[in-house]
């Protein structure tokens, strides 16, 4: 028995394997990671190793191994279906484009630099509308037609967000255009390595119903699997 643990900057995801998920946990990290290791490994038990990735996957100090997250995403992404060409990760403080074939890394894209391609963008524009991520990406599926929001920071989206208030646009179409802004910086980065279909998309992001909408526009055939934020702890426990 395998436990697979992600140390992601936001959460840390946690995976018993044995040919499959025996169980799975998720733990907010916050600023303690190591307290977010020790509740992975004291609630998913009975492990013979551990394999790490992530962000913190070196505060794993009992780790039998550690990979990158690409590397874990790409193993991972094979349990889904073993055909992925591509996968999209949005997390919360970066986000990947990934080439794939079999199981193996190919060649991949980072945005690590700017928020507005990661879910930490969505989170602070949630934020300063007053809305929950939930009621965030609700109200993104009601949109007709998303607003165009070209902005590439916070700061400037947020002005940007209010002038179309006041113009009197659908908050709807306003919150959708913001998930279709994310999506097209995604886009513009995976220009440098291209996009093959089947397209898996992961990480926490995959969890926001308006993501996953503003993807489908330029990807129909995307995959989403049940649980999209357990891809890297899955492929770390299948190493």
């Amino acid at each position: 028995m395998v436990l697979g643990i992600d140390v992601g900057s936001m959460y840390t995801k946690g995976v018993l394997f044995d040919g499959k998920v025996i169980k799975k946990l998720v733990v907010k990290t916050a600023f303690k990671p190591r307290q977010a290791i020790s509740e992975i490994k004291n609630q998913l038990t009975g492990f013979d190793k551990i394999i790490a990735t992530g962000y913190g996957r070196e505060l794993v100090e009992d780790a039998y191994k550690v990979i990158t997250e690409v590397s874990a995403f790409a193993r991972g992404s094979t349990y889904f279906n073993p055909e992925i060409k591509t996968i999209i990760d949005i997390g919360g403080q970066d986000s990947k484009v990934i080439k794939v074939k079999n199981g193996k890394v190919v060649k991949f894209v980072m945005n690590d630099r700017c928020a507005a391609g990661t879910g930490n963008f969505i989170e602070k524009i949630a934020q300063s509308l007053n809305l929950s991520l939930l009621e965030f990406g609700e109200r993104a599926l009601k949109s007709e037609k998303p607003e165009t929001i070209d902005s590439l920071c916070v700061v400037m989206a947020e002005t940007e967000i209010l002038s179309l208030v006041q113009e009197g646009k659908r908050l709807e179409d306003i919150i959708f255009g913001v998930c279709d802004s994310l999506i097209r910086r995604i886009n513009g980065i995976a220009g440098q390595i291209g996009i093959e279909e089947p397209l898996l998309f992961c990480g926490g992001g995959a969890l926001n119903p308006g993501l996953v909408k503003a993807l489908k526009r330029y990807y129909p055939e995307t995959i989403i699997p049940e649980e999209p934020q357990f891809v890297g702890a899955i492929g770390a426990a299948m190493v």
